[in-house]
């Protein structure tokens, strides 16, 4: 490895048909981001993948993205702007399927990466972030690092040898920290409802935020609890420590938390350096049909921002703005639904920040569905659960209206034909 001076002179011999892929999430490198925009006007039509970035993103800002085709299979606020102003590519892709997107036809100019001090054995790792990046890696062309002191080493399949890196920075900052979220009385309400699903022995996939951390903070009564999830955070930490969270009902990893990236505090992260506990792994196997259909009992609990009477799920758009994509939501809800004792969750608020309802009788026209009636077994409001699994249409109407914000329900039943 050679310590560059300026990201600008690796940069210049990328092909115009190459692409380059950043380091995701948590791990998003910040000198390395920061460079990247300087440079921006030595790599005009070249595209740029990330995923779900956190901190400073300026190559997503204006003028570095007019420079830039910028391309991403889950935005997240890091690239918000951008894709307000249509400057931003969303795949709509599952996850699972974004490690295919680096291929011949996709060649990989540069991927540019933040990473551990390489260790004892001459290895870096990952550390908070693994998800495409090892099918980017092979099929990159160069590698650049950020070596960041702070970064934890993670068990899984995060790690790479230094001598594959072509050069290296060194980082300013740590792995970006991700506070917990603040739930208010709705949050607390739809969080007891969805734990009063969970049982003994259940595998579950959530995300992080102020909802999925209300619900493991309601899970302290049950037992032999697993984790098999994309994004893993503060949230989870007690329940490992306490031993409820002990994988042993696990077909995949028993005995181990799996997710694909990380995102909480600089303690979590502290709790997870060399932690054989939790392991990180491609999103190619957290989010596989393959590994997920042999996870028996697992529960898919993940938000939506509307649900139609037909039973269609948006987690997309927020009236006419897209707020976000599919990412791991349709892998691991159709996983959960088509297994016997798997459950489907989605949980939304019954209204929407407008005060509308967010039970509606028809998605808005143009707008994807997100997830089918079939890949749901329960929605969830603040007002209670509809427990769909077997039913028929009409059934699923009216169960998704009790649930639906009182002064809506009205409304509703007229125009479902309840």
């Amino acid at each position: 490895m050679k310590k560059l001076a300026h990201l600008s002179e690796f940069l210049e011999n990328i092909g115009l048909r190459e692409c380059i892929a950043v380091h995701s999430a948590a791990a998003h490198p910040t000198v390395l981001a920061g460079q990247l925009a300087e440079s921006s006007h030595l790599l005009r039509g070249r595209v740029v993948h990330s995923l779900l970035p956190y901190g400073p993103v300026p190559y997503a800002q204006v003028p570095a993205r007019d420079h830039l085709e910028l391309s991403t299979f889950l935005p997240g606020a890091g690239l918000r702007a951008a894709l307000d102003a249509g400057r931003l590519h969303v795949m709509r892709q599952p996850l699972s399927e974004a490690p295919h997107s680096f291929n011949e036809a996709n060649p990989v100019g540069a991927v540019l990466l933040r990473v551990s001090p390489p260790d004892d054995t001459g290895k870096v790792s990952l550390g908070v972030a693994v998800d495409y990046m090892p099918a980017a890696l092979q099929a990159a062309r160069r590698v650049v690092a950020e070596i960041d002191p702070a970064m934890p080493r993670t068990a899984g399949d995060g790690w790479l040898s230094a001598a594959r890196i072509d050069a290296f920075v060194d980082a300013v900052d740590g792995p970006h920290e991700v506070a917990p979220g603040q739930p208010d009385a709705i949050d607390e309400a739809i969080a007891s409802h969805v734990a009063g699903l969970l049982t003994d022995g259940a595998v579950l996939q959530l995300g992080v935020g102020s909802l999925p951390d209300q619900v493991l903070a309601k899970l302290g009564h049950l037992k032999h609890l697993g984790l098999h999830t994309g994004i893993i955070g503060d949230g989870a930490r007690a329940l490992i420590e306490r031993g409820i969270i002990d994988n042993s009902t696990k077909e995949v990893c028993p005995g181990v938390c799996v997710a694909t990236m990380a995102l909480g505090t600089r303690a979590f992260y502290a709790f997870m350096d060399r932690n054989p506990a939790i392991e990180l792994h491609p999103c190619s196997m957290t989010h596989g049909k393959q590994v997920l259909r042999r996870l028996g009992r697992l529960h898919a609990i993940n938000a939506a921002l509307q649900v139609d009477l037909h039973g269609r799920v948006n987690a997309e758009w927020a009236g006419s703005r897209q707020v976000s994509a599919p990412g791991g939501l349709p892998d691991f809800s159709r996983a959960a639904a088509a297994l016997a004792g798997g459950r489907s969750i989605i949980a939304l608020r019954a209204r929407d920040r407008k005060g509308g309802s967010a039970i509606v009788p028809e998605l808005p026209p143009g707008r994807p569905c997100s997830l089918q009636p079939a890949e749901v077994d329960c929605y969830v409001t603040e007002y209670g659960v509809a427990a769909v699994r077997g039913c028929s249409a009409d059934a699923r109407r009216k169960a998704l209206i009790a649930i639906a914000h009182p002064g809506h329900r009205d409304t509703l039943m007229r125009c479902g034909g309840t």
